[in-house]
């Protein structure tokens, strides 16, 4: 009996918790949050998404699914019907894609906004607003896979038609031959042998060759800026060469005023000094003629034809 009024208590107690546990869940997902109607349409399967499924903007939630409906006169059409906070910025370049969560097979819509239209979306007539649906990511997977499996069975028909018999028999024939050629290739190469421990002498010798080519060549480098110098040190306004070239301006100078000023002064001079040795042999001659006129001087002159005197050319005195 005892037993009995335990079990019994033990289903009350355990029933009054799970209705506490209810009304504690329905009052916190009461809000009082006003929500704005969007109506999606969908052309593709919305496999996962269900009434109260969660809404979310940009990866937060702003809202639940509210109905999904099947449209009559379109067949493969499907209309959902969301809530949506009102202060949730959806503008006319928002769209909505289907996202599945993880590994559990359920699905959310999720609302994507680009930015690139600032005006918000409003309703056209008794319509509601309409969100564009785009297919999520595992929608373009799905699409993509019957390429991929395209593109899987090309390459597998690809493989066959290489790996065919005929193809095995080239490559097995292919593979003789590189074998063969390897053979040939590593008696080539003990021939070779010798002539090649002879190439590390040579190289060593090129490179000396190098060196004394290189210091030839800085030698050469050197002469070469010497004589630079040396050509402009000489064409330099007060180089040897301008200095020459001055000092045979003076000796030209010099030698046009012995031409022109020296050797006639000097001829000058010649022809005084004639003149003074004519005039000095005269007065010797003279004073050899008669001694006497160095003490009472030269005699008169004798009277000329017709002068008083003139005793004719053949008198003498």
């Amino acid at each position: 009996m005892e037993s009995r009024s335990y079990a019994l208590l033990a289903g009350t107690f355990t029933l009054l918790l799970l209705a506490g546990v209810i009304v504690i869940a329905v009052l916190l997902n009461r809000t009082n949050i006003t929500l704005t109607d969007y109506e999606i349409v969908s052309t593709a399967a919305v496999s996962g998404l269900s009434q109260q499924s969660s809404v979310r903007y940009q990866g937060v939630p702003v809202g639940k699914v509210q109905t999904l409906e099947l449209d009559p006169n379109a067949p493969g059409l499907v209309h959902i019907r969301i809530g949506v906070a009102s202060d949730t910025p959806i503008t006319e370049a928002t769209w909505a894609e289907l996202t599945i969560q993880g590994i559990t097979g359920l699905s959310n819509i999720d609302l994507y906004d680009d930015g690139s239209s600032k005006a918000r979306l409003t309703a056209q007539g008794n319509a509601l607003p309409a969100i564009p649906l785009r297919p999520g990511l595992f929608d373009r997977l799905s699409q993509g896979g019957g390429n991929i499996v395209n593109d899987a069975e090309k390459i597998s028909s690809h493989l066959a038609a290489l790996l065919s018999d005929q193809n095995v028999q080239l490559l097995q024939a292919t593979m003789q031959n590189a074998a063969a050629m390897s053979a040939s290739l590593k008696e080539i190469s003990e021939q070779l042998r010798p002539q090649v421990s002879k190439v590390g002498p040579l190289i060593e010798n090129l490179n000396d060759t190098s060196l004394q080519m290189k210091v030839a060549a800085q030698r050469l480098s050197t002469l070469a800026e010497q004589t630079r110098l040396a050509v402009a040190h000489l064409d330099a306004p007060d180089g040897p060469l301008a200095m020459a070239t001055h000092s045979l301006r003076e000796i030209a100078y010099a030698a046009s005023r012995l031409s022109n000023d020296t050797l006639p002064a000097i001829s000058g001079m010649t022809d005084q000094m004639s003149t003074a040795a004519h005039s000095i042999s005269s007065t010797a001659r003279n004073v050899g003629d008669s001694p006497q006129s160095i003490i009472f001087g030269a005699p008169p002159p004798r009277p000329g034809p017709g002068e008083a005197g003139f005793q004719g050319f053949g008198s003498t005195q």
